[in-house]
């Protein structure tokens, strides 16, 4: 069982550069069991590397990288991140990963869209999987949808079955997935999330953290960082971001 004061991931000191442009300059963060965090800051801050290394997409330059007690990587005497492909494949386990674009399987039915990865890739058991996607679409007002296939969806209904958060959607849908982003939660799920929408991230958010240039501004509880941020570029961003 994970211990819950052990955080779910957790990046220490993490350096990424593309050639001669520095992403990430030393950035630390972790998020806790049952914990949704937000990163948010303007484009080119490092949000989007910081979370495709995360979810091993891409690799950290240097850094110290677990998932809850299972250490993905860390670094050798020149400094540089050494990874372990054991490691990578089990941590690849704990985790899933949301798009920003959503794309489906064209041929699949709604189900087994959902269903494929973890019966595939995890060898779970088709029942227990099946029953547990039900549930997900019976949340998302999707149950009887299951067996269409994505052309008979409409464009948001599509974005609920691939669970791109609320780009586009309406009221009542961003709020069905607030309450579903909370349940989650509730239940133990650690959840990272990058968004420019700022009220989404203030209402879903047990914390916030602030992206410019690379490095962290500034983090803290997410009302906090929405309403009164202490730091000048944070209070810069949110003010553009109301105009």
């Amino acid at each position: 069982m994970t211990n819950p004061q052990t955080p779910a991931v957790s990046v220490l000191h993490a350096r990424k550069s593309f050639g001669n442009k520095v992403v990430l300059d030393d950035v630390s963060l972790n998020i806790m069991p049952g914990e949704v965090l937000s990163m948010i800051g303007p484009s080119g801050a490092g949000k989007s590397t910081m979370l495709r290394c995360m979810t091993l997409l891409d690799r950290y330059d240097s850094a110290q990288f677990s998932y809850g007690d299972l250490s993905v990587c860390d670094n050798g005497q020149d400094g540089r991140a050494i990874y372990s492909r054991d490691a990578e494949r089990e941590a690849r386990m704990r985790f899933g990963i949301v798009f920003q674009h959503y794309n489906l399987f064209p041929h699949y039915t709604v189900l087994k869209n959902i269903t494929d990865a973890p019966i595939v890739v995890q060898k779970r058991d088709r029942t227990e999987v099946e029953a547990e996607a039900m549930e997900l679409l019976r949340q998302l007002d999707l149950l009887e949808h299951a067996n269409k296939v994505p052309c008979e969806l409409s464009g948001g209904q599509q974005q609920r079955v691939a669970d791109e958060a609320t780009s586009a959607l309406d009221p009542k849908l961003t709020a069905d997935m607030q309450r579903l982003i909370r349940v989650l939660a509730s239940e133990g799920m650690a959840v990272g999330i990058v968004t420019h929408e700022m009220g989404f991230a203030k209402l879903v958010s047990d914390r916030i953290a602030f992206l410019f240039d690379g490095e962290i501004a500034e983090e803290g509880p997410a009302e906090q960082v929405i309403d009164d941020p202490q730091d000048p570029r944070t209070r810069r961003f949110l003010s553009q971001a109301e105009d």
